[in-house]
């Protein structure tokens, strides 16, 4: 089964896939990811008519992203090119082929979950032979070296991984391979990739992060610099997070850590915005002000230029405790601005879960 998702969108706008990567991350989690991924100008509805009716006769699923308010158009026209009959319902079917015209952002993620993949799995007979396992921040060479370790111990499952920004989803598939061979590469997997794994089953890291604060009980204060609410975005993906999420602080500036969240000016002035010090207290200052039992604070420099320091593009501290203890990690990170930040991001819940479980 192959699918392609078309993003209709106005090419004199900055682009980064954000618009987008929400709903195209929703698909991959419930087994459609997109095996082709075309950028179209909205101003160009020649173009859009060649490329829908090219998808139809090569691709079963056709996922097409645009702005809210063009949502409703481009449903007409598909009908019209392909020649379906309006629906009330999320999909367009013609013939054995399915539609689905999605909004950008968050609203188009929420579709894909709530409403495409049950439609998907009902229709298209999606057969339940995977299992998974879900790990973050596992270094390449150990990745390599356990999947071919579980390759070679069952030959007949099939292991695909999946990476983006150190969270890794591995799906082990089994049509026609004995139960136990697909139990053998799961242990083998679970085993070699230990202090990294968050879930052995499908579960996004956001998700199982919010499951183990509502299972405990407890109340969760994030304090973020220059991850700039990345991870309050990513947990309030999740739907009912207002039950364990007791407020997000975008500090940014200097005056906001020292006045909002107590960060000493003397710590300031010696250690630096991006340091150990600084994570720890801006932890600390969440604390303080109460209602919460669990903390997280971010602070580092994503680029692309340095701050006014010596150090270096990269370089993180992220703080993750209770009332009881305030510990800071130190990451170096590459890549670009996005790549650093949402790097920052993805690993900062994996610090929550192993906080909290």
């Amino acid at each position: 089964m192959k699918n392609v998702c078309i993003v209709v969108r106005n090419k004199r706008d900055h682009f980064d896939g954000d618009a987008f990567e929400l709903s195209a991350d929703a698909l991959s989690d419930g087994g459609f990811s997109a095996d082709k991924i075309i950028l179209l100008d909205e101003s160009d509805a020649h173009e859009f008519m060649q490329t829908v009716i090219e998808c139809k006769n090569f691709f079963d699923n056709i996922f097409i992203f645009s702005q809210a308010r063009r949502v409703d158009g481009l449903r007409a026209k598909v009908c019209e090119l392909v020649k379906c009959p309006p629906a009330a319902g999320i999909a367009l079917e013609a013939g054995n082929k399915l539609f689905f015209c999605l909004p950008f952002g968050f609203a188009g993620a929420a579709s894909v979950r709530g409403e495409v993949l049950p439609y998907l799995k009902e229709h298209r007979g999606v057969a339940e032979s995977c299992v998974y396992v879900r790990a973050c921040g596992v270094p390449s060479e150990r990745m390599e070296k356990v999947v071919s370790e579980a390759k070679a111990a069952a030959p007949q499952v099939g292991i695909c991984v999946q990476e983006r920004y150190g969270d890794a989803r591995i799906e082990l598939s089994y049509a026609d391979a004995p139960k136990m061979q697909v139990d053998e590469a799961q242990r083998i997997l679970a085993a070699g990739l230990n202090d990294y794994i968050y879930a052995i089953d499908d579960t996004p890291l956001n998700r199982r992060v919010y499951e183990l604060l509502k299972l405990r009980g407890q109340k969760l204060s994030l304090a973020e610099s220059f991850t700039g609410g990345g991870v309050a975005s990513a947990l309030i993906e999740v739907p009912g997070v207002s039950e364990v999420l007791f407020e997000s602080v975008v500090a940014y500036s200097n005056d906001s850590k020292r006045k909002r969240l107590g960060v000493s000016a003397e710590t300031l002035s010696a250690q630096g915005a991006v340091s150990d010090e600084t994570a720890y207290e801006m932890a600390a200052g969440l604390l303080g002000t109460g209602g919460c039992s669990v903390v997280l604070a971010t602070t580092g420099i994503a680029g692309p230029a340095s701050d006014n320091t010596n150090k270096p593009v990269g370089l993180c501290y992220i703080a993750v405790g209770s009332r009881e203890a305030v510990y800071v990690h130190k990451y170096m990170f590459s890549g670009t601005r996005e790549e650093i930040t949402k790097r920052a991001i993805t690993q900062a819940l994996f610090l929550l879960y192993k906080q909290i479980k």
